[in-house]
């Protein structure tokens, strides 16, 4: 790996909200364990949608997180930008990918392969609950989804996934606020 890319791998994990609690050791193994892919607007992540037994980071851009539904249809969840995860889950348990994830505008991707991450994690127990800790989060997230969806009106879905999108939504001072995802993409998240 080149050193910028490993530096901006690094840079990515210490401020992501999900792996900036690691030690300073952890941080650097995880990022020297990651590869970068870079991928054009719309391309598909290698694999997401079959076996990947990967850990995906977003270092730059954004991944648009969708299922295939019956007939021609898409259930998009998320649009993820920089420091977010996918696929921690079939990396752990080694299964299918359901998820079909796609770059949304030039995207650079950390890929850390599964078997690495887990041979990291019996060197280093600790990380375990960490990582436990995350798949706990997402699961309660996928668990609230699906009450909103099920129980919820569509002003109050509306409202708690633009709150769920919040982190993702870059503000720089000279710039407005920008959601990186489409009004089709919102919809289909409701």
């Amino acid at each position: 790996m080149q050193p910028r890319e490993y530096a901006g791998i690094r840079q990515t994990l210490e401020h992501s909200v999900h792996f900036r609690d690691l030690a300073a050791r952890d941080l650097d193994r995880l990022a020297e364990l990651a590869r970068l892919k870079r991928l054009r607007n719309q391309e598909r992540v290698e694999n997401a949608g079959g076996y990947d037994a990967n850990l995906w980071v977003i270092v730059s851009g954004a991944a648009r997180i969708s299922t295939r539904t019956a007939g021609r249809g898409e259930h998009v969840y998320a649009v993820l930008g920089p420091g977010n995860y996918f696929g921690l889950a079939a990396a752990i348990g080694k299964g299918l990918g359901t998820i079909d994830a796609r770059a949304f505008g030039a995207t650079d991707l950390a890929l850390i392969d599964g078997a690495a991450l887990l041979k990291l994690l019996e060197d280093r127990p600790r990380l375990w609950r960490h990582f436990a800790a995350m798949l706990s989060r997402r699961l309660s997230v996928a668990l609230i989804l699906l009450r909103d969806n099920t129980v919820c009106a569509l002003p109050e879905r509306l409202v708690r996934r633009l709150l769920v999108l919040r982190p993702a939504i870059a503000a720089t001072p000279d710039a407005q606020p920008a959601l990186p995802m489409t009004q089709c993409d919102l919809a289909r998240m409701l």
